[in-house]
This record gives structure tokens, C-alpha cells and sequence, in this order.
């Protein structure tokens, strides 16, 4: 009898049983996945990653996203990976898998570029590795769920049979010499491991570390599927995949598979804003005050911004050294948002970081950590102003801006691709790139979509 995980991944992720809802919500993320990847070709953590692949000898057929390049489909997917999750502006399922679309789009991508695959496989597997990102990190540490997700994603378009399948899931988590499971504690809810980055420090989340983790993941798991496909075989069975938790809860965690997906409940956050989530309750929040009352920085004596602990665990820098703590630092994006407007990619660089008038502004900001969360709004955000008037505005925001509470309408996805990707893609291919992702389950191949995104 096949293994639950295994059966899913080759019957229920097939494209004919995906709900068009699932459809709809993994296009849009492509989309803006396409997008945040031509922006991070731009970054020189880019072209590093690039000279090292034409130092290895790269060749092949796969597109470099924004680089007019092309490699095998393993550094395809490390290099499209790291661009994609670079400026922290890609996409996150709160609660569950941060980054979702870089560990699942460049082994897609890569896979169904190379072998000419419809647009409805290569969705339908782009769902199966943001579903297993989301679902699996309860079980694993994080950067193994995402290095297994992107091995399903990459095996579902090689077709690969069960055997071969199993294999390259435990090629990717990395235990394919059949080291004994960890037994099982035995309480049934202590043998969970912790979410998603709480043992990390802070200096790992706000450097380019954090993107080549996705990186790693996606290049580990397109080599176990290509490798399985050549016939390596791992000695371990999925039976040894999840090594601390039991039989009960496997079985619980693969029956949740597609019942319904992530992307659906709780859904996806297509970042509105180049940093982390957790902040962009504030911004709205700041922005909301602003438009409404016509003030700027000028007009603010001080500010207070009270948020949850666990947002403030994600935003652990009280100032930041450089952009990349800017990014996850509330004082320094609330002082930039009052003083500049909608945070942009130019609100952090070094430059701006070090700008004597936002500068001054966070000085003046109070950052608590008294908001109370619950499981459906986890990222609560309560913003006062002190004004030079004497007035104090107050505003709270539950909901940010292009979460699945409030998502980006069409219009503003199209606008953050043509940010994006407007000194990368002439005109005439940022118009073909949005209007064949949007209908990618009608390609009949995908090979010449994902080549336009290269430049």
C-alpha cells in the first residue's frame, strides 16, 4: 500500500482535483514571485551567484531569471530561489511556510522548462511544493520541508513513480543512509517542532543567509528528484522521513494535504513592502494616518507603535547597522514610512538607512510589545502620533494590506511587476510575462513562458 504522502503527491495534486480557487491564488503568487525574482536580479548578491555558476560550468537550458542566461535546472533553481527570496519581498503563509513560492517556482520552472511541460502541470506542482512548505514544517525543521517540497514539486513533473518518488523525498531531507529514527516522545502534541525560525538568531534572518536557505532547499530538492529519476535509491523508507513524530500524527498530517491547501486557509501574504510581515501592519497603519490627516514627518513630535511578541521576535533590531536589520527593525521602516511614504526598495539601502532625518524620527518612536494576538489575527498593530499641534492620532490595524484578508487586486500586482522588473524586461515581455502567467493552465508549453523571463 502506498505511503499517504506518496499517494498524494502523485493522485490528489493532480491538476484535474486542484479547487479553481487554489488556481487563482497560485497564479497570482507566480506573478508576483516573476516579479520580486527580476528585482532581486538586480542585487549584487545576484551576480555573485551567478559568476559562481559560470565558474562551475553551468550549461543547460533553464532560464536565470533577469539575467539572459541559462544553466541546468539544479543551479537554475539555487540561483531563481535566492533572487526570488533576496529583498524579503516575496510572499509568506501566516502561520506555517515563510517564502513558499522561492522553494517552489524555480524546481517547477526549471523541470517544466526543460522538458517542455503544459502550464497546467507545472501549476499543479508549484501548488503540491507550496502546499508540502506549509504543512510539513510541524514535522521538520524548516529548511528540510522546503528542501522535501521542492523534491515533490520537481518529481511531480518528472512523473516519477513511487518508488523513485520516495527516494528523492529522502534524498532531499538528507537521510538516505537509514540512520535510526529518533523514537518518538510520548506525548502527543510535545513531539511537534518549534515554527519556523524561533532557534535562529537574529543576525541569520537579516542577512543574505536567509534567501540562500531557500536557495539550498530548492537546489537540494530539483538534484534528489533528478538523481532518483537516474536511479539512486535512498536505503531509507518514508517510514523514516519524520523521525520525531509518531505514526498518528504522520497520518493526521498527510490526510490535512490539500483539506483544504495553505494558499487557501490561511492563506497567502503577497508582500505589499520589501521587508518583514510582521511590520506591515505599521506601515499601513502610518500610511492610513498620513493620507487621512495630510501630515508628514514634520508634523510628528513622537510616536508610539504597540505590536505582539511574536511580531517583535521577527522585528528584533532596535536600530538598525544596514539595510538588510532595516528590514526587520519597526522603528526604523515606521520613521522611513512617515518620512518618505510607501516603503520602496530604495527605502532600504545603506544610504537611507543612515538618513539623518529618519534617524532622528526613530529616536522619537516607542516600540511595546502589548498588542494581543489570537489564531486568526496574529499580527495586530496599534500606531499613536504626537503632533506639534498637540493633537494625538490614533489608528489600529488588524489586517494588512495584501494579506488574504485584504489582497492585492489585479491592478496593484501589475504594478508591483512593472516596478519590479521595469530596467530588466522591455515592455513587450513584462505585458507576455503577466498575461501567460495569469493564463498558465492553458500553455501548452511552458518552455518559452519562463525564457522570456530572463531579459
Amino acid at each position: 500500500m502506498p505511503h499517504p504522502l506518496t499517494h498524494f503527491i502523485r493522485h490528489q495534486s493532480a491538476p484535474d482535483n486542484l479547487p479553481p480557487a487554489a488556481l487563482t491564488a497560485a497564479k497570482a503568487m507566480l506573478v508576483n514571485a516573476a516579479a520580486v525574482g527580476l528585482a532581486g536580479a538586480a542585487q549584487p548578491e545576484s551576480f555573485a551567484i551567478t559568476r559562481f555558476i559560470q565558474e562551475m560550468g553551468g550549461n543547460g537550458k533553464c532560464t536565470l531569471i533577469g539575467k539572459g542566461l541559462r544553466t541546468s535546472p539544479v543551479y537554475a533553481a539555487l540561483a531563481n530561489a535566492l533572487m526570488i527570496s533576496l529583498l524579503d519581498f516575496d510572499d509568506q503563509i501566516i502561520p506555517g511556510a515563510a517564502g513558499p513560492s522561492a522553494v517552489a517556482f524555480p524546481p517547477a520552472m526549471a523541470i517544466g522548462e526543460i522538458h517542455g511541460s503544459p502550464g497546467a502541470e507545472v501549476l499543479a506542482a508549484f501548488i503540491l511544493g507550496c502546499e508540502l512548505s506549509a504543512k510539513l514544517s510541524d514535522l521538520l525543521p524548516p529548511d528540510t520541508a522546503q528542501a522535501v517540497a521542492a523534491a515533490a514539486a520537481a518529481g511531480c513533473l518528472l512523473n516519477l513513480d513511487a518508488a523513485p518518488l520516495e527516494s528523492a523525498l529522502v534524498l532531499a531531507a538528507g537521510r538516505a543512509a537509514a540512520i535510526p529514527p529518533v523514537p518518538p516522545p510520548a506525548a502527543s502534541s510535545a513531539n511537534l517542532l518549534p515554527p519556523a525560525d524561533t532557534a535562529r538568531p537574529p543576525s541569520d534572518t537579516a542577512t543574505p543567509a536567509r534567501a540562500y536557505r531557500q536557495a539550498q532547499a530548492a537546489m537540494q530538492g530539483s538534484a534528489a528528484a533528478l538523481l532518483a529519476q537516474q536511479g539512486l535509491t535512498a536505503a531509507a523508507g518514508l517510514s523514516d522521513l519524520f523521525p520525531n513524530a509518531n505514526d498518528r500524527q504522520i497520518a493526521d498530517h498527510c490526510a490535512a494535504l490539500g483539506q483544504p491547501y495553505a494558499l487557501l486557509d490561511p492563506g497567502v501574504t503577497l508582500k505589499l513592502y520589501p521587508c518583514a510581515a510582521a511590520a506591515h501592519p505599521a506601515i499601513d497603519a502610518a500610511l492610513q494616518l498620513m493620507q487621512q490627516y495630510r501630515i508628514g514627518a514634520n508634523d510628528i513630535t513622537a510616536a508610539s507603535v504597540s505590536a505582539t511578541p511574536a511580531a517583535l521576535a521577527e522585528l528584533p533590531y532596535p536600530t538598525p547597522a544596514d539595510s538588510w536589520q532595516a528590514r526587520h527593525c519597526l522603528s526604523y521602516i515606521l520613521a522611513a514610512t512617515l518620512t518618505w511614504g510607501h516603503p520602496l526598495l530604495d527605502t532600504f539601502t545603506d544610504a537611507a538607512v543612515q538618513d539623518r532625518a529618519v534617524r532622528r524620527l526613530m529616536d522619537a518612536i516607542t516600540v511595546t510589545a502589548a498588542e494581543p494576538p489570537s489564531p486568526s489575527i496574529p499580527y495586530p498593530c496599534a500606531l499613536t502620533l504626537s503632533l506639534t499641534d498637540g493633537r494625538q492620532l490614533q489608528h489600529r490595524v488588524e489586517f494588512a494590506r495584501g494579506g488574504p484578508q485584504l489582497p492585492l487586486t489585479p491592478e496593484e500586482l501589475d504594478a508591483k511587476f512593472l516596478y519590479c522588473s521595469r530596467y530588466i524586461l522591455p515592455p513587450d515581455h513584462i505585458d507576455e510575462a503577466i498575461t501567460n502567467l495569469r493564463n498558465l493552465e492553458n500553455i501548452p508549453n511552458t518552455t518559452g513562458l519562463f525564457s522570456v523571463l530572463g531579459g
